[in-house]
């Protein structure tokens, strides 16, 4: 992947709105039939069975789905996968197909792109079991401070969203505090600009948008080549 570094990156999304100064990973889900196109060098994608289509698919459908993708060079990222308490069919439902389409991430050497609503404990717990060698990241994660160390801690990067922008949310209280080599912002499926992301967290931070644009990026390569 070569990608300059004066560019903003939208970590996460599920539109392809895409600028000329920006580049993006667009979510796939993988139960959807049209699941073939191919990346540019401003569009990337990820794909996986969201925790609330967990029983859509069996794991013979998911593997068959995941090699198409793989052997065309399709995806970067396995994602988003994951647990959700809020929505979805049962947990033991969610946490197998979790549990599995992170095995075929690290089979296929793909970082994991995680969706995670009141299930960090359980997602934390998943990484020390299976002890994978790709990277983790929690996207639109508005957790506490406590839990956001933790996972860092535990090799996991967050992916932040439009939280950020609220004086009031969890995340606001310590956004500072976070290490900048650790972090990604995105827009998910929220009508918000990535670049007025950026500005709010320059400012909240105290750095400069270009460096923050240069160090996000350089997060990716870290992310997607460690």
């Amino acid at each position: 992947m070569n990608i300059e570094q004066d560019i903003y990156l939208n970590f996460h999304t599920h539109k392809q709105k895409l600028y000329d100064d920006e580049i993006i990973i667009h979510n796939l889900f993988l139960q959807d039939e049209n699941l073939i196109t191919h990346n540019g060098n401003k569009i990337f994608f990820s794909a996986g069975l969201h925790p609330w289509h967990a029983d859509l698919l069996t794991k013979d459908e998911i593997v068959t789905k995941f090699e198409m993708l793989v052997n065309n060079q399709v995806i970067i990222a396995v994602g988003e996968i994951g647990i959700d308490k809020l929505n979805g069919p049962e947990l033991e439902i969610q946490s197998k197909i979790f549990e599995y389409q992170a095995q075929l991430a690290e089979r296929y050497e793909l970082p994991l792109i995680i969706h995670s609503v009141k299930a960090h404990n359980e997602i934390l717990k998943f990484r020390k079991t299976l002890k994978p060698e790709k990277p983790w990241v929690i996207h639109n994660f508005n957790g506490s401070k406590q839990m956001a160390f933790n996972l860092i801690e535990n090799g996991f990067y967050l992916s932040l969203g439009h939280c950020i922008t609220n004086p009031n949310s969890r995340l606001s209280s310590y956004l500072n505090e976070l290490p900048l080599t650790k972090i990604f912002l995105e827009t998910d499926d929220y009508d918000i600009d990535i670049k007025y992301l950026y500005l709010v967290l320059a400012q909240k931070i105290g750095k400069s948008e270009r460096s923050l644009r240069k160090q996000l990026i350089n997060n990716l390569r870290n992310f997607l080549y460690v």
